[in-house]
């Protein structure tokens, strides 16, 4: 039976319109997934009663009503999957909540250049070599319970760029880069949001990632 996912995607600039169109490229071509489109965070309020089995966020929105905040953080913390990607750690700033379930915040991201994806854990992700895009660097305050399996090398430390985690029952996979076009049609990007996905959707991999 395939699993049903709840895609959340909107904007035009941030994210860019070329870049949602190959996001959704990329999941429809995905073997045992049915996508549901919607383009308004307040869509997550259909989950409990929707037959889902995972939602995927990929938007920079500032505001979600308490009501959605509430059935997003029941739906995973019940056994569902939520695969944020990019923005979606930068919206919603002051809702603490909503970070609690994603497993980080969104600080910064300086301008857009080349950097590595450095695989530092094997897990679901184990075989992928390491990889380069060129997009936002995004840089996190997050949990660290997480298991963080792709980093970039700074000046300044290591910066997780994908982690996954335990939400009650849930699980939860993050993949930062995602503002450039290009980043979303990336090998390594498509791999790594693959198994990610598949991983949320309860197809493959032990529940920690």
């Amino acid at each position: 039976m395939k699993k049903k996912l709840l895609v959340v995607s909107d904007g035009i600039i941030h994210p860019s319109i070329p870049a949602r169109a190959r996001f959704r490229k990329f999941l429809t071509g995905i073997a045992g997934v049915d996508c549901v489109f919607a383009r308004s965070i307040e869509a997550v309020c259909a989950l409990g009663e929707g037959g889902f089995d995972a939602v995927t966020v990929y938007l920079h929105r500032k505001v979600i009503s308490d009501g959605a905040l509430k059935a997003l953080e029941d739906f995973v913390r019940g056994g569902g999957g939520f695969l944020p990607v990019h923005s979606a750690s930068a919206s919603f700033k002051t809702r603490d909540r909503y970070f609690d379930v994603v497993g980080g915040r969104f600080i910064g991201h300086g301008r857009i250049e080349p950097f590595s994806m450095r695989r530092v854990h094997d897990g679901i992700f184990n075989g992928i070599e390491d990889y380069t895009v060129r997009d936002e660097l995004y840089l996190h305050e997050y949990d660290r319970t997480n298991t963080v399996h792709f980093v970039t090398d700074t000046d300044q430390g290591s910066e997780p760029q994908v982690w996954t985690r335990s939400y009650g029952k849930g699980r939860v996979c993050y993949y930062a880069p995602g503002h450039c076009a290009p980043t979303m049609k990336h090998p390594g990007t498509i791999e790594v949001l693959a198994r990610g996905l598949r991983w949320v959707c309860g197809l493959e991999g032990k529940k920690g990632g």
